[in-house]
């Protein structure tokens, strides 16, 4: 069980089981402590324009609180709270549509044409290909093997005699 510091509040968080972020510079995650998590959910899922303001206001003073000044988590806090001003104020006038916080099962991944889709046929055919694609190596590394034989000879007869 590894435990690290929540991007927004420092609090110790269980990483296996916490939501991520964004990731730092050298491809390490930053991460959500489950609390920091819900106030996120509630800030871009809320239909309640007081709500949003709450959250945002909560998450603003745990990042003040915590003095967060990680630069890739000041641009992905401000991208979020950017989208949710936008969001409350469309909600707010009336001109929100809800039907855009449904989210995909896929994350984005139902679009995939059915010509790029592997099938069984596909997968046969690379076995089929990986097994020629080794007995022909092991044909060349014979080849190359007597080739390299051949000239150590050649070598030794030419200049033996």
């Amino acid at each position: 069980m590894s435990v690290k510091n929540c991007a927004l509040c420092l609090s110790a968080t269980e990483a296996e089981s916490a939501e991520i972020l964004t990731m730092g510079a050298y491809g390490t995650p930053k991460i959500l402590c489950p609390e920091c998590s819900r106030e996120l959910n509630k800030l871009t899922l809320s239909k309640d324009v007081s709500k949003i303001r709450e959250a945002m206001d909560n998450l603003t003073g745990k990042i003040d609180v915590a003095n967060i000044d990680d630069p890739r988590t000041l641009s992905a806090i401000q991208e979020i709270f950017d989208g949710a001003v936008k969001r409350a104020n469309a909600i707010k006038e009336g001109t929100y549509d809800f039907s855009l916080d449904e989210s995909d099962e896929n994350d984005g991944f139902a679009d995939i044409p059915e010509e790029l889709e592997e099938t069984e046929e596909d997968r046969a055919l690379d076995k089929r290909d990986a097994a020629t694609l080794k007995k022909w190596d092991k044909i060349i590394n014979w080849a190359c093997i007597g080739v390299i034989i051949a000239a150590i000879g050649f070598a030794i007869y030419y200049f033996v005699s």
